[in-house]
């Protein structure tokens, strides 16, 4: 098996800038060392859930334990000084959050879409292109594929995800597993896998064979897909079979559900029952949700309290859902996405996933989660500055339910943090530009250099408001 190493690619080229270097967002050139080292980050307003404003401080980050130090209020402290192993990085009043979590990918199919258009942009045609896809999959060329896209990913901030693997390709499934340890070794980014059964559990016995037995391989969570089932019993029964199975290898449950635009697919009810009845409330996700955009009121209103009442995650995915969805319709055509307001008014955690890059589903993305909440913004009317705040919040606090919660900035905590180049989130989801350092375990594991324009030989920062 062909290892892939991120160590001689450009975004993940360094461990940590060098000692007695003084960094901020707009330098252009710095060299890399892989020695771990202590370093302040200066002048940072640190996020705050529910917060419209983030005090000015300095992050002290511990470079042998991978901790944070201590976090000191700007105007309280004394300024760090560089020198004695102690490197500074100027986030010039840039705003620190925790680092992205992507809840919903596919990293079995990435950067196939070329090869494999999706000429209708329908659900039913990328499954078949995936189908015809999967039975060339190699071991090498996922991990090359899948290795390229998660560089992508962490260069744009997202350093904890969640990917499903087809267990209708085997290979797949064991070169995932065998991508998880590699990254976690390197200490680039946590990989959860998902055991998903794209063709459905019940459909035939070998895919009830492979189901089986990758459940058995030690995954992190087990999906199912029941409106792909052949009837609404099995359905239901392919649901059962996926708590049972976490259940049994002490697996988090999450399900693909009700990717469609029918509004009698109401599988969600049964998810949230299962998830009641077991007490797993926390441990189950249900992505996408899209017929919950075309249920009636009342349907609807008893929809949105069963999960409320059993803490059941909603991910929507905006990118895919707005070009998959629909395709059915004349006029008006639907959105198709889930009713992510009425979600977050009801006070649940609602993720927000990517799904797919370049795959045979969908032709776009490099991997910026910023693409989907610009996304969502739009789709979903969720325009208002409070609501924008929200949809932010969702990429660096609800995104992390699945991972046990979104890492804190705080004195002993993990260093796993993003320094932007703008102070507000409104901007970053308007701009949606990358951050200008990714810090996990304590590590600058990624750097972004912003770009500069001239314009009549005046050197502007596009987007950037900056002094009006």
């Amino acid at each position: 098996m062909k290892k892939i190493s991120f160590t001689n690619r450009f975004f993940a080229t360094g461990r940590l800038i060098p000692m007695s270097c003084r960094l901020s967002p707009s330098t252009q050139t710095a060299s890399f060392s892989t020695m771990k080292t202590d370093f302040v980050v200066t002048n940072a307003r640190v996020w705050e859930d529910d917060a419209s404003e983030y005090p000015v401080k300095h992050i002290y980050v511990d470079g042998n334990t991978g901790t944070i130090k201590r976090v000191e209020f700007a105007q309280n402290s004394e300024k760090p000084e560089e020198g004695k192993g102690l490197t500074i990085v100027d986030a010039a009043g840039g705003l620190v959050t925790p680092t992205y979590a992507e809840p919903h990918l596919h990293l079995d199919a990435v950067l196939l879409g070329r090869e494999y258009a999706n000429k209708s942009g329908t659900l039913v045609e990328g499954i078949a292109n995936w189908a015809n896809a999967k039975k060339e999959v190699t071991v090498d060329s996922l991990l090359l594929r899948a290795s390229k896209a998660l560089e992508w990913m962490v260069a744009c901030g997202t350093t904890r995800i969640r990917t499903h693997a087809d267990t209708g390709c085997p290979i797949g499934v064991e070169a995932l597993l065998s991508l998880k340890k590699t990254v976690a070794q390197q200490q680039l980014a946590t990989i959860q896998i998902v055991g998903f059964p794209q063709d459905g559990i019940l459909t035939s016995q070998l895919n009830r064979k492979h189901f089986d037995w990758a459940c058995t391989l030690g995954l992190d969570a087990i999906g199912a897909i029941p409106h792909y089932e052949r009837t609404h019993e099995e359905a239901t029964e392919s649901l059962r079979i996926a708590f049972d199975a976490a259940e049994k290898y002490g697996c988090m449950v999450d399900v693909h559900c009700d990717e469609t635009d029918d509004p009698h697919s109401r599988h969600i009810e049964t998810v949230c029952q299962l998830t009641e009845d077991r007490g797993m409330g926390g441990k189950v996700v249900a992505g996408h949700c899209t017929a919950m955009h075309s249920y009636n009121g009342p349907a609807a209103d008893k929809v949105l309290g069963a999960i409320k009442r059993s803490q059941v995650q909603v991910v929507t995915n905006p990118l895919d859902s707005i070009v998959l969805q629909g395709r059915f319709d004349d006029y008006p055509k639907r959105r198709g996405l889930t009713r992510v307001p009425e979600l977050l008014q009801a006070g649940n955690k609602v993720g927000l996933g990517h799904d797919s890059i370049v795959d045979p589903w969908y032709p776009l993305g490099m991997g910026n989660l910023l693409d989907a909440a610009h996304m969502l913004v739009h789709a979903c009317h969720l325009t208002g500055q409070d609501e924008m705040r929200r949809v932010f919040q969702m990429m660096v606090s609800d995104n992390h339910v699945p991972f046990g919660g979104a890492p804190k900035i705080r004195e002993g905590e993990s260093a796993e943090f993003l320094v932007h180049s703008l102070n507000d989130p409104l901007d970053i989801i308007r701009t949606r530009r990358v951050p200008s350092y990714v810090v996990r375990n304590g590590i600058i594991v990624a750097v972004n250099y912003h770009g500069k324009a001239a314009v009549l030989d005046q050197e502007i920062d596009i987007g950037n408001f900056g002094a009006l």
